[in-house]
């Protein structure tokens, strides 16, 4: 699951999900993270892309509540979303309100999610 820098103006970090997301890929993407984090200053926008991302199992679910609450604490001001799937945004939601993440936006494709962040 790739992350990073996105070659903007902007400070935006892009994560990309895809298929069944596990635990161990969360914290790899965690690790890679915090090595961009810093670059891009304390306060960054996140593009998220999840087209091709199925859902998470519960166990990832956990994770991903932490994976928002590490970004928030490295600076990220909003994140805006490319969701395929109604699970996924289902389960979206629910991850947002646990790690109290209320700046999160989503959109139906790539293309919205980042012309929101580059405007």
């Amino acid at each position: 699951m790739p992350v990073r820098r996105l070659d903007s103006a902007k400070p935006i970090l892009e994560i990309t999900w895809e298929g069944i997301v596990t635990p161990e890929q969360v914290e790899h993407v965690n690790v890679q993270i915090e090595k961009i984090a810093p670059q891009l200053g304390n306060s960054f926008d996140v593009l998220v892309n999840m087209i091709h991302m199925k859902a998470f199992p519960q166990d990832t679910k956990e994770k991903i509540v932490e994976h928002q609450k590490l970004l928030k604490d490295l600076g990220m001001k909003r994140a805006s979303v490319a969701v395929g799937g109604a699970i996924a945004k289902m389960q979206l939601h629910r991850i947002s309100r646990e790690s109290e993440h209320q700046t999160e936006f989503q959109w139906e494709t790539y293309d919205e999610a980042l012309a929101f962040l580059l405007n």
